[in-house]
């Protein structure tokens, strides 16, 4: 079997061959330490030949290392077309998949490897890799990580995966020791200096885990862990706040948190305190389905979007009809709640931080959909995006300082009647400047920069039903997606506190906030 580093190893042997051959100009860049242009040109050479399995295996290897996910798992899939028992591929591909959040596809693939070859240990650490993320089967990755090590005892990769298991089930100290034993025998093992930085950070050792993450960027500087600790977004411990919590946002000062839930009146805007006992204060219930809540950027109010049908007659006809009402809520729970608009098109809202101004999806007669500027004091609405009655613009949302804004673009309808998705993110000024920053088959939620503006921050449904993942990507779109948070609930999108430390999600139907950590760029 040729081994997880057999095709870059071979391609490394051609850096002295000559230079107008696809493998040794791709040598020639892994030498030079430039994994990301390495992986891009492997992938034009597979694209160019398609049925070369030797291109397909290094776009396959060097996308997953340069965190092109998507790229690696189609070259991956089709040298699986052509070699549907080759071993390397089968364990590259389960890598991939993990780091895409199909952790049932993963095991599907190790366990391909298993039957072919049952003495392959690092068909059993992925395994376990993949298992990991499931709350409810810690021994089954203790089980796979016991193998491994029954495999191949010395093996250092599955004493990581045994230290990541032990860690889950809140044995640190037993964590750290198999980790640390990790990289006894192999110093260079990057998942272990990984795994014991976030080990060290559960425990609240910070400085020493930021020793170990930064041994990693050292080792796997290209990887989405990589991105992820250099964005600060490794999460690092749970705090449970509330049951039946849902659209849950920070107050512009971080004092606050408001969530939308079902409670006595129906659906409610509740508030409780950011630190200390999470006491629930209610400051508006309505029979309506309440849909979304944004805090006002002075925090003085909360907007609230609240849906109900209602009998019309059109042409004649009676017919059922959803109408939408935007209404803005105390936040201190005194003075009147009141009515801003009520239209059939209204969509999503939120706020437009410098200008006070309401920003929402809205349908503009005789020219079609479009993100909307609309005026609280006076009820003006003006166009802030072109509208194109064939692309449907959802979900706006605007950086804290004003100047960016994304949204998300639903494409014509395809022939088997499904759409898919574009992410979007470009000046507020001049959307139409926007960049795809993704382009997807199931719809972005919630999506929302971080503090600084730098990252953008969304929710997609996951692998498993009535379950969505949070996934981060760069505002410039120079680095593909990566996945955050894999639990995140069906309803609940990610919002993070104005310092950027924390983010609320969801287990199950709890409100949880989670804290993020990482070694950001000095």
């Amino acid at each position: 079997m040729r081994g997880a580093a057999g095709t870059l190893a071979a391609l490394l042997a051609l850096c002295c061959a000559s230079a107008d051959t696809p493998d040794a100009r791709i040598a020639a860049l892994l030498a030079s330490g430039d994994v990301p242009a390495a992986a891009q040109a492997a992938c034009e050479w597979a694209a160019q030949e398609p049925g070369n399995l030797e291109a397909l295996r290094a776009c396959g290897e060097l996308a997953l290392r340069a965190g092109m996910n998507q790229a690696a798992q189609d070259a991956l899939r089709s040298l699986l077309f052509f070699a549907p028992n080759d071993p390397d591929a089968l364990l590259l591909l389960g890598q991939a998949l993990i780091a895409g959040g199909d952790y049932t596809g993963a095991r599907e693939q190790f366990e391909h490897v298993i039957h072919l070859q049952a003495d392959v240990p690092a068909a059993y650490v992925g395994l376990a890799r993949a298992t990991l993320p499931d709350p409810n089967a810690a021994g089954d990755v203790v089980s796979a990580a016991e193998i491994a090590l029954t495999v191949a005892p010395d093996y250092a990769p599955a004493h990581a995966v045994m230290g990541a298991a032990l860690r889950e089930i809140g044995d640190l100290e037993g964590a750290r020791q198999a980790l640390e034993r990790a990289i006894g025998i192999d110093p260079d093992c990057a998942p272990a200096h990984f795994d014991l930085g976030l080990t060290r950070a559960m425990a609240g050792e910070e400085e020493a885990a930021r020793d170990s993450w930064r041994r990693y960027l050292e080792l796997e500087p290209w990887s989405d862990r990589a991105w992820l600790l250099r964005a600060g977004l490794v999460i690092t411990g749970v705090r449970e706040l509330v049951d039946r919590g849902f659209d849950a946002c920070y107050s512009p000062d971080g004092t606050r948190i408001a969530f939308r839930g079902r409670g006595p009146g129906g659906w409610g805007v509740y508030v409780i305190p950011a630190e200390g006992e999470p006491t629930e204060t209610l400051l508006w219930a309505t029979e309506d389905n309440m849909q979304s809540i944004a805090w006002r950027p002075d925090g003085q109010e909360i907007l609230a979007l609240v849906a109900a049908p209602r009998t019309v007659t059109v042409r004649g006809q009676e017919r059922q009809q959803w109408i939408r009402r935007l209404i803005l809520v105390p936040a201190d729970g005194e003075g009147e709640v009141t009515q801003l608009l009520e239209d059939q098109y209204l969509g999503e809202a939120t706020w437009i931080p410098t200008t006070g101004h309401i920003g929402m999806r809205s349908y503009v007669p005789r020219q079609g959909w479009s993100i909307v500027d609309l005026d609280p004091a006076t009820g003006n609405a003006t166009p802030v995006t072109a509208a194109d009655a064939r692309m449907v613009l959802l979900s706006p949302a605007w950086s804290a300082d004003g100047t960016r804004m994304l949204a998300v673009r639903r494409s014509e309808e395809r022939p088997d009647g499904t759409f898919g998705y574009d992410l979007l993110a470009g000046p507020a000024d001049d959307f139409a400047s926007a960049r795809v920053l993704c382009t997807t088959d199931e719809q972005p939620r919630g999506p929302t920069f971080t503090p600084d503006g730098s990252v953008v921050i969304f929710s997609l449904p996951g692998s498993e039903p009535r379950r969505f993942s949070a996934w981060a990507a760069p505002a410039d779109g120079s680095h593909d997606p990566v996945l955050v948070d894999h639990l995140v609930g069906q309803t609940v999108a990610p919002s993070l506190s104005p310092d950027g430390r924390f983010m609320l999600s969801a287990r199950g139907t709890m409100l949880v906030r989670l804290t993020l950590d990482g070694v950001r760029e000095e």
